[in-house]
């Protein structure tokens, strides 16, 4: 049976539409590729130095202090973009860390400003970034003091960043130094991160430095949590904390036997 002609043109119609959208789209590709390719080459040495830094890797200061400006530049002249603000404020972390190292007053002065300017970027870029919070919340409580606007941010960098190990480890070091006058529910938080690192059952070396540098106070609260880990991680770390000269009776844990020296 032969097709009429008013169907015929209606097939040959929604043919011509389907390869019209077909190339459209296949256009659009390459516009988006020839768009973000250039951005992801440009972006990749600062994104490869910040995944370093964070396996512990150093870099002469200088080296650092380039391809801060570099990606500062960069950054500035394109659009949002939340990973290279990230990793900008990682660089700039590391310059202001080493500077308060070196005990160098002039170095620490002119780290600071753009280190705050680049975090301030990234939040308004990306405002559900932990680190970067947390990063504010050093900034801001380490200049001016712990107060309740600066508390917001650690409160955010909990909220936003619950169980990242990496982020909990300085978030832990930062809360217990003041630990004192956090409010109640973050000093909560704080025990909770804290026994969450326990439990991780990897970072035994760390949680052990941790807990020995913090005041008293706060052991015997970490301590009084400690029930609340896993078995075998609370196991672990008590043993990590008698191998590294911390006597501590830890819930459900056997005492280890005395020091031969004792």
């Amino acid at each position: 049976m032969a097709i009429p002609n008013e169907i015929r043109l209606r097939i040959a119609a929604a043919y011509f539409l389907v390869r019209a959208c077909v190339c459209l789209l296949g256009l659009g590709a390459i516009a988006w590729g020839g768009f973000v390719f250039p951005l992801f080459w440009q972006q990749a040495p600062l994104n490869r130095v910040a995944s370093q830094l964070l396996q512990g890797q150093t870099f002469k200061r200088q080296a650092l202090l380039d391809e801060a400006l570099k990606a500062d530049t960069d950054e500035r002249s394109s659009f949002c973009n939340p990973t290279q603000l990230h990793n900008l404020v990682i660089l700039r972390l590391v310059l202001l860390d080493d500077a308060i190292a070196a005990k160098n007053q002039t170095l620490i002065d002119s780290a600071y400003a753009p280190l705050y300017d680049a975090t301030r970027r990234a939040l308004a870029c990306a405002p559900a970034d932990p680190f970067t919070w947390l990063t504010l919340f050093s900034l801001d409580a380490g200049k001016h003091g712990f107060d309740r606007y600066n508390a917001a941010y650690l409160r955010l960098s909990y909220v936003l960043g619950p169980n990242e190990g990496w982020i909990a480890l300085w978030r832990s070091r930062l809360a217990f130094a003041m630990f004192e006058r956090l409010p109640d529910d973050l000093s909560d938080d704080a025990i909770d991160d804290f026994i969450k690192l326990v439990d991780t059952g990897q970072l035994y070396p760390e949680t052990a430095a941790i807990f020995a540098s913090a005041a008293p106070a706060v052991q015997s609260r970490i301590v009084a949590h400690l029930d609340t880990a896993k078995v075998i991680p609370r196991q672990t770390f008590a043993k990590t904390l008698y191998d590294n000269g911390l006597d501590v009776i830890i819930p459900s844990v056997g005492t280890s036997d005395a020091r031969p020296w004792r």
